[in-house]
């Protein structure tokens, strides 16, 4: 009994192995550090969703006039086609995870900057960087948040148990304010593109960010008194980096070759884990929602969402050669495999062929394909600035940036693999097409924002494009973009006018999370 009781005193009284995460000592230790950042963007990275499948794209895409829902019938996931018609109810599958997923996002920022600010033990050029680089994902996070919902809780710090069921919602121009900061911050802490290891936040990309969010809200929620000014000297510094430019070949730019290249401004990563459907895999869920499901000759691999309307196909120009890259058709190759698509009154006929993933990238498990969310691409940038610049009465300038992404346009390829089991890029004669734009006044600003629906097409800006210029109302009413039969554009409208808050249409919030903050609900809801 003797040697037992020295044995247990000799464990009881041994020094701490470890290091709690919630201490300062943990987050000194730069290992411990890059794990905390590491973490922040394994958040953003969650498209699976923590309650029910959520992709950018069925926000900033299906409840517009680029996409219909798609999948096996109108309730193949039958909240995102209510998101569609603005019927959805306060247990919205999609709504909820961007919620939950961008929060937890937002914790583990907090806690990573809130860790690794005091670090003294080691560079403190890394030290700020990685700090740079949980602003940043808190920014991105509020971002998302904000647009969706309008008013949220403003967290700068991890959240406390004594807060639960006494937070209230921040004004959006607070929460807005909040994003400037930390992205301001962000791009004097990190590195430029060619400084940072790939697929991590960059100086450019907080740059690019802050841009988005002027821009928005000048259109949205003109909540700071911005102008078009600072849009366009924030692109303008992109653009003059020398980190960035337009890949020769458009083609290429959704492909595994085309990943984090120079017209890539910020990409979530994603590479196959193998862990199945779960959170904590590092795979993608998109491309098998979006693949097409096939026809009885066609046998298809995924899901068949986000379908292009004929709205969108229409709008491109005659042998605009990003028509075949953007809308796929059934029966044409992609990757030198035949696609079936099938049409019906839930699918348009047409599939995202520039979301379309290669097939010889198809992981053992379904949830978890290694294809990056590509969430900022150059091409973005030149036509905010043509914008911007056009806002601003330099009209040779929005010119200029809108004629450098149409001349990129004109001399790219067809899509890879597009004859029979080949797997390149075909030569195409693009020649005579896509003239150069020499409009001035109002048909300016009509071809610029007619070059971003074509060019950034299905990359969830569609919604939030439409909003800031004043035309989703309009837009919604088209025929034909894919809602329930008996649902009209105007029944859309009336339900999306129930659903305004401060002249803003927004989505419900969680009644969850209503309950257990102690938060008002958006109204409709």
């Amino acid at each position: 009994m003797l040697t037992l009781a020295n044995s247990c005193s000799s464990f009881l009284d041994r020094d701490p192995q470890g290091q709690a995460v919630d201490t300062p000592v943990y987050y000194d230790d730069p290992e411990n550090a890059q794990l905390a950042v590491n973490a922040c963007y394994q958040a953003i990275a969650q498209d699976q969703g923590v309650i029910a499948h959520m992709q950018e794209w069925m926000f900033g895409e299906v409840m517009t006039d680029n996409s219909w829902k798609g999948g096996s019938d109108f309730g193949d996931m039958q909240d995102v086609q209510m998101l569609k018609e603005w019927t959805a109810v306060n247990i919205n599958g999609p709504s909820h995870s961007a919620w939950k997923t961008y929060f937890q996002a937002i914790h583990r920022a907090n806690t990573a900057i809130k860790g690794i600010s005091p670090a003294t033990s080691f560079d403190e050029e890394l030290r700020d960087q990685m700090v740079g680089e949980a602003l940043f994902i808190r920014a991105y996070s509020y971002f998302y948040l904000v647009r969706l919902f309008g008013d949220v809780p403003l967290f700068t710090e991890p959240v406390s148990p004594d807060q639960i069921g006494a937070v209230g919602r921040t004004p959006v121009k607070d929460v807005i304010a909040q994003i400037e900061a930390d992205l301001e911050l962000a791009a004097d802490y990190l590195g430029n593109k060619s400084e940072m290891d790939l697929g991590r936040a960059t100086s450019g990309a907080a740059k690019a960010y802050h841009a988005r969010v002027i821009m928005y809200d000048i259109g949205i929620w003109k909540s700071n008194d911005h102008t078009w000014q600072e849009v366009y000297d924030l692109t303008n510094d992109v653009i003059t980096s020398g980190q960035y430019s337009l890949a020769s070949n458009l083609a290429t730019v959704f492909e595994k070759d085309g990943e984090n290249t120079s017209g890539s401004i910020f990409e979530v990563q994603h590479t196959t884990s193998n862990t199945g459907w779960a959170n904590n895999n590092t795979g993608s869920t998109s491309p098998i929602l979006t693949a097409p499901r096939g026809t009885a000759d066609i046998k298809g691999w995924g899901w068949g969402f986000l379908n292009p309307t004929q709205d969108l196909v229409d709008e491109f120009e005659e042998n605009d050669p990003r028509l075949d890259w953007t809308a796929g058709q059934n029966g044409q190759f992609a990757h030198g495999i035949a696609q079936g698509v099938a049409e019906s009154q839930f699918l348009s006929g047409y599939f995202p062929r520039k979301m379309l993933m290669d097939a010889a990238l198809r992981p053992n498990e379904q949830s978890d394909n290694p294809q990056n969310q590509r969430k900022f691409r150059y091409a973005d940038i030149l036509l905010m600035n043509a914008e911007a610049a056009y806002h601003l009465g330099n009209e040779g300038i929005a010119r200029q940036r809108v004629n450098e992404v149409r001349d990129r346009a004109r001399s790219m390829t067809y899509p890879k693999g597009w004859t029979e089991g080949a797997n390149d890029y075909p030569p195409r004669d693009n020649s005579g097409t896509l003239p150069e734009v020499t409009a001035s006044g109002a048909e300016l600003l009509e071809a610029i924002l007619h070059e971003r629906r074509v060019e950034l097409a299905l990359e969830g800006l569609r919604f939030w494009d439409l909003l800031r210029t004043g035309q989703y109302a309009t837009a919604i009413q088209k025929e034909n973009i894919g809602y329930r039969e008996g649902i009209t554009g105007a029944i859309v409208v009336g339900n999306m006018n129930g659903k305004m808050l401060n002249g803003v249409p927004v989505l419900p919030i969680p009644a969850g999370e209503v309950a257990s903050f102690g938060l008002t609900q958006n109204p409709g809801y």
